[in-house]
């Protein structure tokens, strides 16, 4: 007997399976050791269309390979019924059923307990948004009865939260959080489909940022195609923006939706910054429905949208109320230019603002890195006797066995696309033409030298930033990549580098190398590192090797490039030039101007009520302002707030001055977001 349709199904599933290997590395260790392990229940979880269903199909056919029986239920299908979950639990493990057992569940219990102990089950439970009471069932009645040889594996849009998260079940509970597919594994999976072009796997892979099911969808079916050549006519097709109303099925109601387009306005959002866009209060409620949105995440600084729903929903946000659009992006960026000019001022960290900013306004190059990078959480630390024969060990490997790589990024809104590839030997450059011995003798170079780890504390990168001083000037003046700038220096530039080198203030990038720049974590650590530099207010120089990715990368950071200070020391025909950035004292503040471009002087020039926002009334102003706008009398806003009437006429007043405004009609429109006849 052939196949039926749901087996062909699963079959074409496990087929184009491709990527989350350590995902599956990590079942296949619990399924091993599962006797020796603590944790019962792999928690996956990631907003729509990530792949969890593929997972968990993968899930249960390594299962079967290993001999376990894999049982998978979708609780979008039996709508909260313990029964059928019984039933299909019964289903799963193919055994005769016992009548007497009559509580919901207790059949399934029975026939897992009287299981072999050395026969193991691998529970497999989808849509667990949709458990509903289920939850607590589960939880406090069939969890917990369950036989020590089951695995559980629970899927669901969100993590495991309340009740799992604030008792001991989360010691029995290991988080897989999905996140979106590596440019190599889309091009694994478009091959599966015939799909060989390069130029056609870049348009997929900058169309959808590797999120499965919008790849999915812009993949052929078989037969569809009969040549490369029509690809791109098939990738022409909108099929990922029709995707936007499967995640907006989350989004209960209007109030929701109209924060949801204010929080796609920027990139990191919080309630103040919506409060300032849209131009009203919000309450703490609404605001926690948002965050709790499975295709919102936490990050540091407030939250963001998944990349592809953020830009499908500035699309749409765009095409259907361009002029609200423009004015909320506006009020952004205004916005993080305050903060940083706030930061500034107090010597505060503005790194985080800028980022912000440059998403919008900074260089193509710029806006193409923010919008491939991904919060990276690998750490640095510095070079000391302890890790010393770590950054050897690292050094070694990378030279002998050298990769190439293919770096391909983009900015949706200009439809810039950067592709830079590396042969193996230019991706060595940056570590091999440091002279290490030579480097390692300078006295302090500790603090010059930090070692890049990932999560499992594995060394993979490599940052010398070498201090000008006294103590390194010599060999600076001497050494291949920094001679030629100590041979070339006007008498006013060499004044410029000493006047630094004295206040601790100089710095030569010697190297910035990580195992594989293809990576976009390691680029946005790269990126992070060196801007720590910058905005602490110093002068960096830098002569990287003479190819695209970097010189687009100096110019994109603000570097300047320094006349007849060439040189040839990467042993490349092209020359290789050297680059000056000075953001010491006020120079700083020209900087932020400079990498923001002339978006600063056009929103200084807006009309006062068009750049007049919450931030710029005082706390009791606010106060007032949100009792005004519910359609409270001046004697009741002061009975609320037990003040005085005048002293409520005085900041309503105020309000109107700094609005621009008449009256109170017009300020009450004003704060709810609308237009006011003058």
């Amino acid at each position: 007997m052939g196949q039926t349709i749901g087996q062909k199904l699963s079959k074409l599933m496990l087929d184009h399976f491709v990527g989350r290997s350590f995902e599956t590395g990590l079942f296949q260790q619990y399924m091993n050791n599962l006797s020796e392990r603590t944790e019962r229940i792999l928690n996956v979880y990631g907003t729509a269309g990530i792949g969890k269903t593929y997972l968990l199909t993968r899930f249960a056919s390594m299962a079967e390979a290993m001999g376990a029986i894999p049982i998978q239920v979708n609780l979008q299908e039996i709508n909260g019924d313990t029964e059928a979950f019984d039933q299909i639990v019964l289903n799963g493990i193919k055994v005769v059923e016992d009548d007497s057992a009559t509580a919901p569940g207790s059949r399934s219990l029975q026939q897992m307990s009287d299981l072999p102990e050395e026969k193991k089950v691998v529970l497999l439970i989808d849509g667990y948004e949709e458990a509903g009471s289920l939850d607590y069932w589960l939880r406090t009645y069939y969890f917990p009865q369950l036989p020590p040889n089951i695995l559980i594996v629970v899927s669901g849009r969100y993590p495991l939260e309340g009740p799992w998260r604030f008792s001991l079940w989360k010691k029995l509970i290991v988080e897989l959080p999905l996140s979106s597919l590596t440019y190599e594994e889309i091009r694994q999976y478009l091959l599966h489909w015939g799909v060989t072009s390069e130029e056609a796997i870049d348009t997929v892979w900058l169309r959808t940022l590797g999120h499965p099911l919008a790849v999915s969808l812009l993949a052929p079916s078989p037969g569809e195609i009969k040549g490369e050549e029509d690809f791109f006519s098939l990738a022409e097709k909108e099929p990922i923006e029709a995707m936007l109303e499967k995640w907006l099925q989350e989004v209960t109601d209007d109030e929701l939706r109209r924060l949801l387009f204010a929080a796609s306005s920027v990139r990191t959002f919080q309630q103040e910054m919506l409060e300032e866009l849209i131009g009203n209060p919000i309450s703490p409620a609404s605001f926690d429905q948002l965050i709790k949105l499975s295709f919102v995440n936490r990050v540091t600084g407030g939250w963001q949208l998944h990349k592809i729903v953020w830009e499908n929903m500035r699309q749409t946000f765009r095409e259907r109320m361009p002029e609200q659009f423009e004015r909320y992006g506006r009020i952004g960026i205004l916005y993080s230019l305050k903060k940083v000019e706030n930061g500034y001022a107090v010597r505060k960290d503005i790194s985080r603002d800028l980022a912000e900013l440059l998403h919008f306004a900074g260089s193509p190059v710029l806006k193409a890195h923010y919008r491939h990078s991904r919060s990276s959480p690998n750490y640095r630390e510095p070079l000391n006797d302890e890790n010393l024969q770590e950054l050897e060990a690292y050094i070694e490997a990378r030279k002998n066995q050298p990769c190439p790589w293919n770096v391909l990024c983009s900015d949706p809104e200009s439809q810039a696309i950067f592709r830079f590839s590396f042969t193996p030997e230019q991706s060595l450059l940056r570590l091999s033409a440091v002279n290490w011995p030579d480097v390692l003798k300078i006295p302090d170079c500790n603090r010059s030298i930090q070692l890049l780890r990932n999560v499992e504390g594995r060394v993979i990168g490599a940052f010398t930033v070498l201090a000008i001083n006294a103590e390194t000037w010599e060999y600076l003046a001497s050494a291949p990549i920094s001679r030629s700038l100590f041979k070339s220096m006007t008498p006013d530039r060499r004044q410029q580098l000493s006047v630094a080198a004295d206040q601790g203030k100089a710095w030569f990038l010697l190297s910035a190398d990580v195992e594989d720049l293809e990576n976009e974590q390691l680029r946005s650590d790269i990126v992070t590192h060196l801007f720590e530099y910058i905005l602490a207010g110093n002068l960096i120089v830098s002569s990287p090797p003479p190819l695209d990715y970097y010189e687009q990368a100096m110019l994109g950071l603000g570097f300047e490039q320094i006349q007849d200070a060439e040189h040839d020391d990467y042993g490349m025909s092209k020359p290789t030039y050297t680059y000056w950035l000075d953001t010491r004292n006020s120079r700083l503040r020209s900087y932020v101007k400079k990498m923001v471009g002339e978006v600063e002087d056009e929103l200084r020039a807006l009309p006062l009520s068009e750049k007049v926002h919450l931030s710029d009334l005082t706390k009791r102003e606010k106060d007032v302002a949100k009792l005004l706008t519910a359609g409270y009398t001046n004697g009741e806003i002061a009975s609320s707030l037990y003040i005085s009437e005048a002293a409520v006429k005085k900041h309503v007043n105020a309000m109107l001055s700094k609005f621009g405004l008449k009256n109170r009609t017009q300020l009450a429109s004003k704060l709810l977001g609308g237009k006011t006849e003058k």
